[in-house]
């Protein structure tokens, strides 16, 4: 499920009044001081997660897990960061988490408006994500959590966001998945958005090379997330990333103060719909 500042992205607001019910407090998007400084660093930026019912939040382990996600996205970025060195020592990926206490959007990342998206691509805020925690029981009387997990990509609001939807709403455990809390441990589609967040600032600070190797790594995990049965909105991403990349290829070989290895990649036409 996604949405989209104006008409072309719209959002499957029935199913998010199905999942919140009549528990959820109202959201809060307070000032996070966190966001600002550091202008040599890209931010992916953890907001507070929300429990759905009240069984949610004097649930032990769902509160468990909420403080466990803080730990598993800095481990992801530390993945990225060895991935592009064994790729190009000199090739260094400058983000870090940011942990927003307090900072609560409504799930539908309503207050993610045009200008803020300005401000927070101006701060370089590759990624914010929030959600809602809660519990699911099946058939058999087992209960598991659930959650509704927000993504908003600044850089691509602000820069592209007629070619690909800014903002997700992705629902864990999948349609079909298993019941399982290391899928909402992982949020594996967390890492191709903060990429494709990274390519797009790093394509506009001509730093090719960045920029390439973040589409590139995006667009493999936009790919398995689709295979995963994520939401529709992921075609459109993964249309802008591919397109992405090979222009800034183009530019790259264009760019007379440029000699790194991407004048080595031959050229080829950058078609298509974004």
């Amino acid at each position: 499920m996604i949405r989209k500042t104006g008409s072309r992205w719209p959002l499957a607001a029935a199913a998010l009044a199905c999942f919140l019910g009549p528990a959820v407090a109202y959201a809060q998007l307070t000032n996070c001081a966190k966001l600002r400084g550091d202008p040599g660093v890209y931010k992916v930026v953890l907001d507070d997660f929300a429990f759905a019912s009240d069984a949610a939040r004097k649930h032990a382990d769902l509160a468990a897990l909420r403080d466990r996600l803080k730990f598993a996205f800095d481990g992801q970025l530390n993945v990225l960061k060895a991935s592009a060195k064994q790729l190009d020592q000199s090739l260094q990926v400058p983000m870090r988490m940011v942990f927003c206490a307090g900072r609560s959007p409504s799930l539908e990342g309503s207050e993610f408006t045009n200008a803020l998206a300005e401000n927070l691509s101006d701060e370089r805020v590759v990624v914010e994500m929030w959600g809602t925690l809660d519990l699911r029981t099946d058939d058999s009387g087992v209960t598991s959590p659930r959650a509704m997990i927000g993504y908003a990509i600044p850089p691509v609001q602000h820069y592209v966001r007629e070619e690909a939807p800014p903002i997700h709403l992705l629902q864990y455990p999948k349609t079909g998945a298993a019941q399982s809390t290391e899928e909402l441990e992982n949020l594996a589609e967390l890492s191709a958005f903060a990429l494709v967040g990274l390519g797009t600032k790093a394509t506009k600070a001509n730093r090719y090379d960045l920029a390439v190797w973040a589409f590139t790594r995006a667009e493999a995990g936009i790919l398995d997330a689709q295979l995963a049965g994520a939401n529709e909105g992921l075609g459109a991403l993964l249309a802008y990333v591919k397109r992405a990349a090979c222009l800034t290829r183009a530019r790259a070989r264009e760019d007379r103060s440029y000699t790194g290895p991407l004048t080595l990649v031959p050229a080829k036409p950058c078609g298509g719909a974004p």
